[in-house]
């Protein structure tokens, strides 16, 4: 395991503006103070506090990746800390052994070598303790928006699979008066003539293949769902003395485009009117990431009344608001528009 596994970018990005928050304000003294300000000498000791919020930041991450969440923060905070301390000391010692005027004057203000690494020991931990909890706390708030985050989602996951469970149950019924009346359709074609039975019963298995969920997320295409459309269209006229004619245009794109399954046919029921006698359009595009879907009839008599608004609280449930639905009855028949955004 890589124990500096996710330092990056963000980290020296927090280790410059720390640096120059303090250099600053070390600036800011000098002014006040009337101190000579010697660039160079301000320009090593900002690359050098630099490289100690670095050490710092790398104690944190180090400390977050080894330990984990089932360390307690403090833990953590302790570890990271006194890591940090310790390399920082390690690198003041080093520069003193390279850089002989400073030496020279370190020499001045201790008593002694252990005098020495203590003040050094306690200034990173006084650095460290600043950096290092800043880092901490700001850890734990993007930690608890990425929790709170995958709350909203499990929650919008859970009612959008409790929506496709309400549909699954639904799609197992298949409109049981729709299938007696079909299977009583069969029988009688059967009657009539083997041929017209044959063809009867292969329209009943053709409706029955098409509405089955296709997978157990409850989605399906475009072009299933218009065959979806077809099969029942073509199971109607078996049943009744109903004509209704199907005018299709999908384009290539939007044939394989996921949609939710079920979400055709209660509209093209709508437009229909439940009228015996119908031509229906359908037109199927793709539009700025998102489908259209457009349905108009010319049925002038409208039978049975269909009700849309299980539809478009079904839509909201999916989308949150992000589907459109239009739909518009009038005298030289009924049309409905439908937008919602692309299935992954």
């Amino acid at each position: 395991m890589n124990p500096f596994r996710g330092f990056g970018r963000r980290h020296v990005l927090i280790a410059l503006g720390f640096s120059l928050v303090v250099q600053l304000a070390h600036v800011t003294y000098s002014l006040i103070g009337k101190d000579e300000l010697k660039i160079g000498h301000l320009a090593l000791w900002t690359a050098m506090l630099v490289i100690i919020s670095l050490v710092g930041l790398a104690s944190a991450v180090a400390a977050d990746n080894l330990l984990g969440e089932r360390a307690s923060t403090a833990r953590r905070l302790l570890v990271s800390l006194t890591a940090a301390s310790l390399l920082a000391t390690a690198w003041g010692e080093l520069l003193l052994t390279v850089w002989p005027e400073i030496a020279d004057k370190e020499h001045l203000l201790y008593v002694g070598t252990w005098h020495r690494l203590a003040s050094h020991f306690a200034t990173a931990a006084g650095w460290a303790m600043l950096l290092i909890g800043l880092y901490t706390m700001l850890q734990a708030s993007r930690r608890a928006t990425e929790r709170l985050h995958a709350a909203q989602l499990s929650a919008i996951a859970a009612e959008r699979h409790m929506v496709e469970a309400d549909l699954r149950a639904m799609q197992a019924r298949v409109e049981p008066g729709l299938l007696f009346a079909a299977l009583q359709a069969v029988d009688q074609a059967y009657a009539r003539n083997v041929d017209e039975g044959e063809r009867a019963l292969d329209a009943l298995i053709a409706f029955l293949r098409a509405a089955l969920p296709a997978d157990a997320s409850g989605n399906s295409t475009v072009a299933a769902e218009v065959e979806l459309v077809r099969a029942y269209l073509a199971l109607v006229e078996l049943v009744s003395a109903s004509r209704l004619k199907l005018d299709v245009a999908v384009e290539a794109p939007a044939q394989a485009r996921a949609m939710p399954a079920m979400l055709l046919l209660p509209l093209v029921r709508w437009v229909l009117g439940g009228a015996a006698q119908a031509s229906l359009s359908m037109d199927a595009r793709v539009r700025a990431e998102r489908l259209e879907v457009t349905l108009h009839s010319d049925a002038s008599q409208i039978g049975e009344k269909q009700d849309i608004s299980g539809l478009q609280d079904r839509l909201a449930r999916l989308f949150a608001g992000r589907a459109l639905l239009e739909a518009s009855p009038g005298p030289d028949g009924r049309g409905a528009r439908l937008e919602i955004p692309l299935f992954a």
